[in-house]
């Protein structure tokens, strides 16, 4: 498969975390490895989550990291541009991000080079404008896949929202004469959008 880094962009809580579980469930013989980015996130935390996650394979051009148990190991980084930069405007992280994707693999603490076998990089983040996050540089973002999303629609929440709600009724309430009919459902679904876009305004 063609597995290509990429980045997802969107508000906060837009539904980012959501929509990426979903995808990530969808793949076959593919685990998640997670790391929750902070201002003080360094590639030493990815590369704990990789020895965590990847065995270390010795071949005729060095050392490989390659999945454990699975085909394809997923490194989710969560919100990617939280992590501060230098007082040279350099972040190490994406520094580090950036070899990795270039040449799929990365410089030890020895000076080896170690190569990256089976591991997608996949990262989310809030716009650069937001309160403490920092802007990523334009070679990294240049050699990654962007993908932004927005709050979604009434009608896009409507959706949810009674599909949200058809599933605790089925649970609750599997025969009630009312909450049975699927124009109840989505009446009220209409309604608690409506009531959340009237506190949004205030």
């Amino acid at each position: 498969a063609n597995r290509q880094p990429f980045i997802l962009v969107g508000p906060e809580g837009c539904g980012k975390s959501l929509l990426l579980q979903h995808c990530f469930n969808e793949l076959r013989s593919t685990q998640v490895a997670t790391v929750h980015c902070s201002s003080q996130t360094t590639p030493q935390h990815v590369l704990q989550k990789l020895s965590q996650m990847c065995m270390v394979i010795s071949s005729n051009t060095g050392r490989v990291y390659r999945p454990k148990d699975c085909e394809c190991l997923i490194l989710y980084l969560k919100d990617l541009n939280l992590p501060r930069p230098d007082k040279w405007g350099t972040s190490q992280l994406i520094a580090f991000l950036q070899q990795i994707v270039t040449y799929s693999g990365f410089y030890d603490d020895n000076l080896e080079w170690v190569g990256l076998e089976g591991v997608q990089l996949v990262a989310s983040m809030n716009p650069g404008s937001s309160m403490g996050r920092h802007l990523l540089t334009t070679r990294f973002t240049s050699i990654v896949r962007i993908a932004c999303i927005s709050y979604p629609s009434a009608e896009q929440l409507e959706v949810v929202y009674s599909a949200f709600i058809s599933s605790v009724i089925q649970q609750q309430l599997p025969t009630h004469t009312v909450w049975g009919a699927a124009r109840s459902i989505l009446a009220l679904a209409s309604s608690m959008v409506g009531l959340y876009a009237k506190l949004k305004e205030r």
